[in-house]
């Protein structure tokens, strides 16, 4: 596990293996460079589950070699295959803890999710997590700061059915403090890849934009656990605003201080605005296809 200078995940003591009654659910599709990591930071639970879509690479050997229980299952969209995860009959716990393969838990964080589950008096703990890209921290450019949910008793949880795959929860949210850290270990090539894969989904997603009373309702009643000015941004402002790329690069990179993340932050920044132009592009070839059928 990197440090990276990522304080104040420098130390600190795992809880004993298998001591906290919690099914992690790990997510994999050809994760052999990110999984024995993921899996290492993660011992600390009762009941690890590893849900393979099919790779073809090592991820489930070195799953099995880790003596972790592999279930595979066919891809089903990413909301879909959290909400088939969330009801496998064989997890032994109700509640489930969702890692990514290229995310790690730290020990404190461990500590934390022990302390919290001996009373916790709610259906889901909202979090922060660490991106860290090209080695480094990604602390500002909008990023750091939201909060995902990921720590749910899944008799009080689905998925919304968006390729987002945000959590819904139907009763009290607690906060964790310590972050959880993301950190894909397979290079730039396959993160460029993988957002024009996004982007295919995001531009699909656009094409079905409801209208502005429609998105206004779906804001307070969906938000989940985003702050709300950024709900605001999302879902209602940024859908109108013309030349995308420029914009948000900008907000990115000026309005939200992407620049002082040095180098790493002026890049991440370019590189989602060269996400942005992917999706306007797919969108212009989607329309005039349209037009010729027509």
């Amino acid at each position: 596990m990197t440090k990276l200078g990522l304080r104040p995940y420098q130390g600190g003591d795992d809880p004993p293996p298998g001591s906290i009654p919690v099914s992690v659910i790990v997510l994999t599709l050809n994760e052999e460079v990110n999984i024995r990591r993921c899996l290492e930071s993660v011992a600390w639970a009762d009941q690890i589950v590893v849900v393979d879509s099919g790779s073809t690479d090592e991820t489930v050997q070195v799953a099995h070699s880790m003596g972790v229980k592999v279930v595979e299952q066919p891809w089903l969209g990413f909301s879909a295959q959290r909400e088939c995860a969330l009801r496998l009959p064989g997890l032994q716990h109700d509640w489930v803890y969702f890692v990514d393969a290229d995310e790690w838990v730290s020990p404190q964080l461990a500590a934390e999710i022990a302390l919290k589950l001996t009373d916790p008096r709610c259906a889901g703990f909202a979090q922060r997590f660490r991106l860290v890209f090209l080695g480094t921290w990604i602390r500002h450019c909008g990023w750091y700061g939201s909060r995902i949910i990921r720590l749910v008793d899944r008799r009080y949880t689905k998925y919304d059915g968006t390729w987002v795959a945000r959590a819904h929860v139907d009763g009290p949210l607690q906060r964790l403090d310590n972050d959880l850290v993301d950190e894909d270990g397979k290079g730039l090539a396959v993160w460029l890849h993988k957002h024009v894969r996004y982007a295919e989904l995001e531009c699909e997603r656009r094409g079905d934009t409801p209208s502005l009373p429609d998105r206004m309702r779906a804001l307070w009643r969906d938000r989940g656990s985003r702050p709300l000015f950024l709900s605001i941004l999302r879902d209602l402002v940024f859908p109108g605003v013309p030349a995308k790329p420029i914009a948000l690069f900008l907000y990115m990179y000026i309005a939200r201080l992407g620049f002082l993340d040095g180098l790493a932050g002026l890049r991440f920044c370019l590189f989602h605005a060269w996400y942005e132009v992917v999706v306007a592009t797919m969108q212009a070839g989607q329309e005039k296809s349209s037009q010729e059928g027509g």
